[in-house]
């Protein structure tokens, strides 16, 4: 074959050699793009995976006081960004923005937009980022919903720790008062002494009126002593027994300083300390035989449960109160009683020798026994 012939023959095949050579570079080509794909797949696994087996922390940052800071670090570590800020609640920014730098999102529980979280970084977030972005959102608003799910949780703990333990205290005062004392200033002395601690005051009073008309009314103040009887006319008409005596309610005065009641009270030396006090009156049978008062020098320090509790105590005090008093009038009336019939006999023996002067000696007993009775069904 001439040099010629081989020439010609080569021209003619060398449109099917460059066609070979088309799909040899198209095939090289696909061969460089496939492991760059895989590579990218590999890489959204990889940071897929790591984001997953962080949503423990999340979990448990929940269980923090106050979850938001370890919520935040853990949001920059879950995008890969510089600044992450939590708002709760959402407060009045944007949701979006052109910004690439920067993504922003509502934080969820259920339906309800609970806040919002902001992302920053100094590259800008890409179709990946906004995916997970999307996720970190939703896990933020599950983290926060068990926070306060938990908070709820200790919050009832607490209150159920609470009346346990004022339900043994009550108790215990209950068994105090029913193996105490029958006389009513001393049990009034030891009231003042143990119901601060119980409902949370400082100091305590206890007011007690006159079971007889000719009976004075008593104050016993925080140290166990017993005031004059014109400090106790005193407190009745212008203090804050008195108060309570008028409404016949339990009374809570938050604060002293803004109080009007309390400005229109006329006030003892002690009393210019108090910032906060409560009243409860001590009823039996629909009569009031005396008021319980705890103050303290923290504002606003009271509420209403420690009133209510207060007013149970002061249950135990008004059924102590009576059995007491009624103990002092019996041991009273079982004297008066023993000397009538001391009287009567010597008058019947008078009687009977033939004195019938000693017949005045009977009525005069006779009398005085009415009395007793109508003083007893009277109390």
């Amino acid at each position: 074959m001439t040099k010629r012939k081989l020439y010609c023959m080569l021209l003619r095949r060398g449109p099917s050699l460059g066609g070979t050579s088309k799909r040899m570079q198209g095939t090289m080509n696909a061969a460089i793009v496939q492991p760059t794909q895989i590579t990218t797949l590999q890489s959204r696994t990889a940071r897929l995976r790591e984001a997953l087996n962080g949503f423990g922390d999340f979990v448990a940052a929940a269980r923090r006081a106050d979850p938001l800071p370890v919520l935040q670090d853990l949001a920059c570590d879950w995008m890969r960004a510089e600044a992450c800020e939590i708002l709760v609640p959402a407060g009045t920014g944007p949701l979006h923005g052109e910004d690439k730098t920067k993504l922003c999102g509502p934080i969820m529980i259920g339906r309800h937009v609970v806040g919002r979280v902001e992302i920053r970084r100094s590259r800008p977030f890409d179709e990946d980022d906004r995916a997970l972005f999307a996720a970190l959102s939703q896990m933020i608003g599950v983290a926060l919903d068990h926070a306060s799910l938990q908070s709820q949780l200790d919050e009832r703990a607490s209150e159920a720790r609470a009346y346990a333990d004022t339900l043994d205290t009550l108790l215990t005062f209950g068994r105090d008062v029913v193996n105490g004392t029958n006389d009513p200033l001393r049990l009034a002395r030891w009231v003042v002494a143990q119901v601060p601690a119980m409902v949370g005051g400082e100091r305590a009073s206890v007011l007690l009126l006159p079971v007889e008309s000719a009976d004075e009314p008593t104050l016993v103040i925080g140290n166990g002593h017993c005031t004059t009887p014109e400090r106790a006319r005193e407190v009745i008409d212008h203090g804050l027994a008195g108060l309570v005596l008028r409404e016949r309610a339990p009374m809570i005065i938050d604060e002293t300083d803004t109080d009007r009641r309390w400005l229109g009270l006329r006030l003892s030396r002690n009393d210019l300390r108090t910032r906060c006090a409560m009243a409860v009156p001590l009823f039996w049978c629909g009569r009031i035989v005396g008021v319980m008062t705890v103050t303290t020098t923290q504002s606003r320090l009271f509420n209403p449960t420690q009133l209510n509790l207060l007013e149970l105590v002061a249950c135990h005090v008004s059924l102590a109160l009576h059995t007491s008093t009624l103990d002092v009038r019996l041991a009273a009336t079982a004297a008066t009683l023993g000397a009538l019939a001391h009287y009567l006999e010597t008058a019947m023996g008078e009687v009977r020798a033939g004195n019938l002067a000693a017949l005045d000696m009977v009525k005069a007993v006779a009398e005085r026994l009415r009395e007793e009775q109508l003083a007893l069904g009277e109390g």
